[in-house]
């Protein structure tokens, strides 16, 4: 590779130039517009990719401590004739004081956990995750531009076999009229 370039160098990304900007026909512009609205592969990727962004926006948590609350409430009968109620009647919760019946069980906790990232593993997985968005987005700017490309091509390839009809209408004409 040479140390200068004597050639121009343009910063625009032709990726994200609008179409509109590229073909003045209203006819092919019409045409792209409704491949962008009603093509399933778009659409699809379109889901792709809010997926791969709420997947690499799920792991900007995690470094973070999480933190657990749980309550609950609840009663405990055993019957009489179990072995649980025969042991309950067999003890006193304080001298000449019984368990109630039924018993009351309520619950309140809260759990802290924190994962430290010693190895990588929860910054890697972030990272995957956003090079994950990151090429989902650019799949939709390469699909969307093979559309564009696919659409402008058959549409003046489509022009080019009209004039080149037309042109044989004339010739055709042409030669019957010297035929007479």
């Amino acid at each position: 590779m040479p140390d200068t370039f004597n050639g121009s160098y343009d910063e625009t990304n032709s990726a994200e130039l609008d179409f509109h900007a590229l073909f003045d026909d209203p006819m092919l512009s019409g045409l792209i517009d409704q491949a962008m609205v009603d093509n399933q592969e778009l659409k699809i990727l379109a889901q792709d990719i809010d997926i791969a962004n709420n997947e690499a926006y799920s792991w900007t948590g995690s470094y973070l401590p999480f933190l657990n609350l749980r309550a609950g409430a609840g009663i405990d009968k055993p019957g009489r004739y179990t072995r649980d109620g025969a042991v309950e009647d067999q003890l006193q919760i304080a001298p000449g004081k019984a368990f109630p019946e039924p018993l009351p069980n309520f619950l309140l906790a809260a759990d802290i956990s924190w994962e430290i990232d010693i190895w990588r593993k929860l910054r890697n997985s972030r990272d995957a995750a956003s090079l994950r968005y990151l090429a989902t987005e650019e799949g939709r700017n390469y699909i969307t531009t093979r559309l564009v490309a696919e659409i402008a091509e058959n549409y003046y390839e489509l022009l080019a076999l009209d004039k080149r009809m037309e042109t044989l209408d004339i010739t055709i004409g042409l030669q019957e009229r010297s035929l007479e």
